[in-house]
């Protein structure tokens, strides 16, 4: 994922229909998977995701150029999955459990609960962020707002935690 290529779709994305396809295929499997991570819930998720987009297209007409536009995306996803949880609380609507699409494999479905099950939101966060996303753990710790040992720390102990369960069910 390359910023500076995310900056320049962002400068022009209110002016530009084709900015905004371009930056919807080069952005949503990140932004999903952040999301994912958050709510635990496909459906959700993806409601989510169209609002993080509507956002993030109305913001765009007032961005300007920044080193991280990621971080500027994740905070929107964040606050709209903050949003969500609250209204699913109010509601009582929202569940702990875990919803994936019904075509997702066996395999990945079981990676999947364990890491949404087993770990607490800070590890999810930062293991979602570092392993998938490739962020470095000095960036994650300035998205977070943490310091970089509680991020390496969220890392090792949510890895241990997945990888003593694995060899519990194997």
């Amino acid at each position: 994922m390359d910023n500076k290529t995310i900056d320049q779709l962002l400068l022009k994305l209110f002016s530009d229909e084709k900015a905004f396809k371009e930056f919807y295929e080069y952005t949503h499997t990140l932004v999903f998977a952040y999301i994912m991570s958050l709510l635990k819930n496909y459906d959700n998720s993806r409601d989510v995701m169209q609002e993080v987009y509507i956002k993030i297209y109305q913001a765009s007409q007032n961005y300007y150029s920044m080193r991280k536009p990621l971080a500027w995306i994740y905070t929107i996803a964040r606050n709209e999955c903050y949003m969500q949880i609250r209204r699913d609380k109010y509601t009582d609507e929202y569940h702990d459990n875990i919803s994936l699409p019904q075509n997702t494999d066996q395999n990945t479905q079981m990676i999947l609960e364990n890491l949404f099950t087993l770990l607490n939101e800070k590890e999810r966060q930062v293991i979602v962020m570092h392993s998938l996303w490739g962020f470095k753990h000095h960036e994650i710790a300035e998205f977070l707002q943490i310091s970089i040992s509680t991020s390496l720390s969220c890392y090792h102990r949510g890895m241990k935690k997945m990888k003593k369960e694995m060899e519990i069910k194997l």
